[in-house]
Formats: C-alpha cells, structure tokens, sequence
C-alpha cells in the first residue's frame, strides 16, 4: 500500500523486485537521525521509524527538559512517553496504511525541508570530489596488507558507483600508501574536496573497520563511524559506508544508485579471501598468481560475480602480454565476463569485459561500445573502464573523442604513474605528436628506460622524422615482433631499405614459431612502398584474426596504402565504420 499510494506503483507490483518503500524508508531513518544529532538544543518531539517497521513512533520529552538543555548544562531527567501510530482497537488495513503514509510524508518532507537548509547554509562547501586514502592494516601481521588493500579498493568501487561525485581511482590513490603529505596536500595533488581515512583491523572471524571524512580544505572532520562486522557480511559493510560518506556530505543518490548500494549479499569467507589475494596479485601484475587465486575463489563459490570479472580481466592482460594465444585468452575472457554479467548484471567490470572481448575477439563494434557505455552508467568513476573506452574510440577512428575521453580519465587518476603515457596514446593516435611527447616524458621523465614508453616514444619519433633517434628508442623497448616491425619500418622510410628487408625474415621465424608479426611485415612492405606485398600479408593477418588489424584507421604507418580501393574495403571487412 505504501508503494501504490506515495510512490505511484501498481496494487500488485513485485516488492522483491523493486525496493523503494524499504530503500526510502532508510533514507528517512538517516535524515532524522542526522536532523535530531544536529540540534543543539533537543527537540521537544522525536520521530522515529524503527527498524523493519514503516509505523513511525513520536516520543514526547518534558518542556522542563528541553529548555534546561542548553549548551554547557546538563537537563534533567525527564519522563519520556513513545506513541505508536495504533490504538486498542485494530484499524482496517487499508487505515494503517495511510496514516503511515501520512506520518512518512510528514517526516520525509521534515528531512528534505532540513537538508535543503543545510545545503543552503553550505553552499559554498559543497563536497563533489573525494579520494579514498589507502586504510591502514591495524590487524598486527604484515601480510594482512593485502586485506586493507582490498578493502580499500572495494570501498573506492562502491563510492564510484555515484555519479554526483568524483571519486580518485585506486591506482591514483594507492600512491599515497605510507606518506607523509599532510591531507591538505594530497588534497591539492588530487583535486579532491575532501578524503576518507581510517583503518582495518581483522581477528577471528570479525572485521574492523574505522573510518572518517575530513574537508581536506579546511582539514575538519565532517564524519566518523566505526563498524565491526562477522567476515561474511564484510560487503554489505562496503555499501554502508559508502551510504554513510555520501548522505554526510548531502551527495544526493538515485533510486538506482540507492539500490546498487543496497544490494551486497553474504559471502563464504574463504571465498572474499582467495578474492583479495587475486586482486593483489593482479593489481601488481602478477597474472599467473591472480589467475591461481581467483580459481580458488570461483571453485569456492562458483556464483560469486565479482571472481569471475576479475578473472576475466586477468585472461585479457594475459593475452594481451603474450601469455596466452590472443584468440585462447579473449574466448575465455568473454566467457567468464558473461557470466559475471549473469550473476550479477550491475557490475560494471564486467561489462567492460565484455566490451574489451567483444573488440578485441570478434571486432564487434557497436556491443563494445554499448557494453563500455553500461560500465560507465554503472560507475561513472572508474579510471580503467575510461582508459579502455579511449582505446576504443581510437580504434574506430575518433580520436578527438578519445583524446576528450583520456582527459576525463585523468580527473579520476590523476597521478598514477602511467596516466600521462596512455593519455599521450590517445594524442599520439590523433597525430598531436607535441603533445603526446610532451606527455610520455611527463610520466617518468626524458631518459626512461621502460619499454613500452620507448615503444611510443620511437613512434613520435619516426613520425616526425626523427629516424635515428627512433630505432634507437624502439631497440631499447625490446625485440619482439611489434618492435621488429617498427623498426624496419622507420629504416623503409629512413631510405635505408637494406636494413629494413633485412628484418622480415626474422618476422616471418615469429610468424611460425609464435603466430605474430602478419601485421608487422605489412607494416615494413607499406614503408618500403611495395603495396601489393602490404596487402598480402595485411590479407593474411586477416584470416589469422591478427589483433594488428585493431589499429588500421589509425596507425600512421599504413598511411601508403589508404588511397588504395583494397584498404577501404579490409576495412569494412574488420568490421570498423568508414
């Protein structure tokens, strides 16, 4: 009844399915509780709603009371009288109901009447940005660390499911583990309005989480909570303190968004265990130690989503890194982000695994999109899912998009150590080399010897001619096949086309031994101005499905062969828009 008389739902609605009495109903709870934890004098009536009832109760304190209840004195003890809406008669169902609804609309507009009060008084205040700092490991054993990491990182997903805020990702905010920085400075680092600390302590069976939000601008403490948890129930806690954080900073949630946070279930300890130690494992590139790990967690609960959409990450990263053949690894990264979407289909990882298979497996465009747009709507703050959405757009040819697309990303990460490079990527492909050298050498300086930084670096530099200077960057990345290929193409285009055909043999041993280097041997023949053998080999990457083939509307060094009626069409044929 509360649901078809306040909220305009059908007499026969389904109450599992859509939760807005319930999730209403906490959201007055919270705002009468901040109301009267506000007041400096108390009030002479309370309102409350308890807990798994809908019935509100008025309690009467004494005018004695109240008026002795000023600041620095202490009232005096008063009777206080607690009414129930009900009487000794039963009403009728139908009479309960709305003197329920009566009383709830008197208090919800009470709270929003407050709340607009107070976001009036504070406007200029206003929290829209946060960064979660990394929690400290209270637990007394070292190799608990992953634990705190975990939570952290879990609480940083669950405040990112809200769009009204912009919330730092856990590779910016993982930087600050162990600083000294005072919180004003990383405040000012981040751009961040204010930031959540506080500690994790875990013995037994139970959980401990501290935690606090403090306005980094003015370093005041806005709100403080401890909670203690049994392990299994260590996701819902997650949910409640992000609910917590964001009604202490009047951060309004939609329905939706109220309900996403409401929606943790129970999980068999050993199975979140084996869940965090993955994530560790992943996050410091340790596939095959993530991937033992995450089976772990999947055989202990084979219906546990977010096992699955971190495995199907890990498969992408190692087929990405050559761990695993591209088409093994995607087939099973598709596979395992599928059924994360099955379990659970508001996660937003995975339907950015899904996009990511989608692209890279089948060149099926318009699902990665669509799946990369749903992973946003579902957290509009990931860094990642914006870092993979800006590939995507390079990929299709708008590389402006992902040039504005890897500038968003950098609000939500803005000093991880890698930031800069992907975002001089998108530049790159937009052909602003300035500007995406200028980027690669602001994320580990001018003399970096990181591989795939030198990779990119010999890329802007064979495009703006600087040959020598390129095959030397593109020799200290590496001598894999993509390396080879580049560099042959630099010397094509150098002139010195001795030393660049003097490279395909050693593509053609990869092409046997390891499947690779299609792509790049087409990419030597294009620099050398022999298009027919280009599109030969271009026509053999094809039918091997070579992952090459991704970068056609973009790559620079395909340029020779665009105004040839056959590139146009091996273009329709990977399925990218002309």
């Amino acid at each position: 009844m509360l649901g078809a008389e306040m909220f305009g739902r059908p007499v026969d609605y389904d109450t599992a399915n859509d939760a807005v009495v319930r999730v209403k109903a906490n959201e007055v709870r919270r705002r009468l509780a901040q109301y009267y934890g506000s007041l400096e004098i108390p009030s002479a009536v309370r309102i409350e709603l308890p807990p798994g009832s809908y019935v509100p109760q008025f309690s009467f304190e004494s005018l004695a009371a109240t008026q002795t209840a000023l600041p620095g004195k202490t009232a005096a003890p008063a009777a206080v009288k607690t009414f129930p809406i009900s009487g000794s008669k039963p009403l009728p169902r139908r009479w309960k109901a709305l003197i329920a609804i009566g009383a709830c609309a008197v208090v919800i507009s009470a709270a929003i009447v407050f709340d607009l009060e107070r976001k009036g008084a504070t406007q200029t205040d206003t929290i829209r940005s946060i960064a979660v700092l990394p929690l400290e490991n209270f637990s007394g054993d070292p190799k608990q660390e992953y634990f705190a990491d975990g939570i952290t990182e879990e609480l940083i997903t669950e405040l990112g499911k809200i769009s009204a805020l912009r919330v730092i990702s856990r590779t910016s905010a993982m930087t600050y583990k162990g600083t000294k920085k005072t919180l004003p400075e990383i405040a000012r680092e981040l751009k961040v309005d204010a930031v959540v600390e506080g500690s994790v302590e875990r013995e037994n069976n139970q959980v401990r989480i501290t935690a606090q939000l403090i306005d980094a601008r003015t370093d005041r403490h806005l709100w403080a909570n401890s909670y203690v948890r049994d392990q299994t129930n260590i996701l819902s806690l997650q949910d409640e303190v992000a609910e917590a954080i964001a009604d202490a900073i009047s951060v309004e949630l939609t329905p939706q968004e109220r309900i996403r946070l409401e929606q943790a279930r129970p999980v068999k300890w050993e199975t979140e265990e084996m869940y965090l130690q993955g994530m560790q494992r992943m996050n410091n590139t340790d596939y095959k130690g993530a991937f033992t790990f995450l089976e772990r967690a999947i055989d202990s609960n084979p219906n546990y989503a977010p096992a699955h959409a971190a495995m199907a990450r890990v498969y992408e990263f190692m087929g990405d890194g050559g761990l695993l053949p591209s088409a093994v690894a995607y087939s099973k990264q598709k596979v395992e982000a599928l059924k994360a979407i099955e379990l659970d289909s508001n996660l937003a990882e995975a339907h950015a695994g899904l996009a990511s298979a989608s692209m890279k497996l089948d060149w099926d465009w318009r699902t990665a999109e669509s799946e990369y747009e749903r992973a946003l709507e579902l957290n509009p703050n990931s860094a990642p899912v914006y870092w993979e959405y800006t590939n995507y757009l390079y990929y299709v040819g708008r590389t402006h998009d992902a040039v504005a697309e890897s500038n968003l990303a950098l609000q939500h990460d803005p000093v991880a150590s890698l930031g800069p490079f992907y975002a001089g990527v998108a530049y790159y492909f937009d052909r602003q080399y300035d500007r995406a050298l200028e980027m690669f050498r602001l994320t580990y300086g001018p003399d970096t010897t990181i591989p795939l930084i030198q990779f990119y670096l010999g890329d802007v530099y064979t495009e703006t001619g600087k040959y020598e200077e390129a095959i030397a960057a593109f020799q200290k990345a590496g001598s894999s096949p993509y390396d080879l290929g580049h560099i042959g193409n630099a010397y094509a285009r150098w002139g010195r086309k001795s030393e660049a055909r003097a490279i395909i043999p050693r593509l053609e041993k990869a092409v046997s031994a390891q499947g690779m280097g299609r792509y790049e041997i087409a990419m030597i023949y294009a620099g050398l101005g022999e298009k027919d053998e280009a599109f030969n080999w271009l026509e053999k990457a094809f039918a091997a499905h070579d992952k090459g083939l991704m970068y056609l509307k973009i790559d620079p060094t395909l340029d020779p062969l665009r105004t040839d009626p056959r590139f146009a069409a091996l273009v329709r044929r990977v399925g990218l828009p002309q």
